[in-house]
């Protein structure tokens, strides 16, 4: 197996890894909530773990929604000034961009990494027996995720290809 189709694969891996955690999470966010709905409507009841992990799973779905969009550029991004370059100069800023993005989601993931570790010290509880360091672990994932796939972009322009080039460019 040649390293490009090996890559290949692995990139198909990570992708359905991620879509298929996303669609858990929003189907387990819906049950969840229509479950909390009924029993609060028809029998006048709700289970006070429900809420937290609502909250749990909304920052769990919007990072990996982040990673899902960074996969191809889908997410917020101002380049004006990217479209306005020659095209010389476009392939550079797109390399300076994407390292750039790479070394602040570097930063931010240290910081989680630390963030994750204090809560793991603290040993507190985020719902029903659920550490707390357990539920925020999304946030050194996904951005660890974000940073080195757009470490990877910065070298695919360096190469001469363009990683983020949509059907429709």
């Amino acid at each position: 197996m040649t390293t490009d189709r090996l890559i290949e694969r692995l990139r198909l891996g990570l992708h359905l890894t991620e879509n298929g955690l996303l669609v858990v999470a929003v189907l387990t966010m819906v049950v969840l909530a229509a479950l909390q709905i009924v029993l609060r409507n028809l029998l006048g009841v709700g289970q006070i773990w429900i809420e937290p992990v609502l909250r749990s799973l909304v920052l769990w779905i919007g990072l990996l929604g982040a990673v899902t969009a960074s996969r191809d550029g889908s997410h917020i991004a101002i380049d004006i000034l990217t479209r306005a370059l020659p095209a010389r100069w476009r392939r550079r800023m797109q390399v300076l961009a994407c390292l750039f993005t790479a070394l602040v989601c570097a930063a931010i993931t240290w910081h989680a990494v630390r963030y994750v570790l204090l809560e793991y010290e603290f040993a507190g509880t985020a719902f029903a027996g659920v550490p707390t360091w357990a539920v925020v672990t999304i946030l050194p994932l996904a951005f660890g995720l974000i940073g080195l796939r757009y470490a990877l972009f910065a070298l695919a322009f360096l190469r001469g290809r363009d990683p983020l080039a949509r059907a429709e460019a």
